[in-house]
């Protein structure tokens, strides 16, 4: 199915997280140098190069605003209108809301595919940005996963073992995460209304009972939550020749 038959999809960057992990204080790490330019470019570049979503939100951190202007749009996107600034709230699920505000007072159809994306996976590839859309244009919602590598054991409070789920039936699931519109929508005002705080978009249309689809994502496709992650991520971009 042809994504650019529809309309076209819209994309939601969420970047006002913030460092404590990788010991930033307050610091947002999207910034972070990775290969010689900041983390968000990083990730923005492997959409805005497929020339397909429109529009682009970017949801940044209050008072965040200027440094994304100063070093990402500027340098790399200068161009780039349809590049679009969104504040973030308290929880990603509260920032993903109000670029779905923003979206719905524009009275995107229905049927449009929202993607929404982690800025801190600068490596994700093209090729999976547009299987999960896809995906999402045929039965509604999809999501990218991986094949969990590690034994899972569940624990009580005392950190003892209760059991040994089967590793085969679990996944590990990344951005990024597509829905048609109108399901997405839904999902947020409900889980708003029952005051509902999910782990990623995903939950919040799988409580209305929606089915959503796993697509075969990458381990290479990291969120940069620690240094380490950060010092994986250079090596990789460096075997490719500093290509995001």
């Amino acid at each position: 199915m042809n994504l650019r038959e529809k309309n076209k999809p819209v994309l939601i960057v969420t970047a006002a997280g913030k460092g404590q992990r990788m010991g930033l204080g307050r610091a947002n790490k999207v910034y972070l140098p990775l290969a010689g330019k900041p983390v968000l470019a990083h990730t923005l570049q492997a959409f805005l190069g497929l020339q397909l979503f429109f529009p682009v939100l970017v949801v940044v951190a209050p008072g965040e605003q200027n440094i994304f202007n100063a070093q990402v749009r500027a340098p790399y996107f200068p161009e780039k209108r349809q590049l679009f600034l969104v504040e973030g709230g308290e929880e990603r699920q509260y920032s993903v809301f109000n670029a779905l505000k923003h979206l719905h007072k524009k009275n995107i159809p229905g049927e449009t595919v929202i993607c929404i994306h982690d800025g801190a996976r600068p490596l994700v590839d093209r090729s999976l940005i547009l299987k999960v859309c896809r995906e999402a244009l045929s039965s509604g919602a999809a999501v990218a996963g991986v094949p969990l590598q590690d034994t899972i054991k569940e624990i009580d409070g005392n950190l003892m073992v209760r059991k040994t789920p089967p590793r085969e039936n679990f996944m590990a699931i990344q951005t990024p995460q597509c829905f048609k519109s109108s399901i997405l929508w839904r999902a947020h005002c409900r889980a708003g209304e029952d005051n509902f705080l999910g782990s990623d978009d995903a939950v919040l249309v799988e409580r209305l009972g929606v089915k959503v689809k796993v697509v075969p994502g990458s381990y290479t496709n990291l969120k940069l939550t620690t240094p380490a992650d950060l010092e994986v991520a250079g090596v990789y971009l460096k075997e490719k020749g500093g290509q995001g």
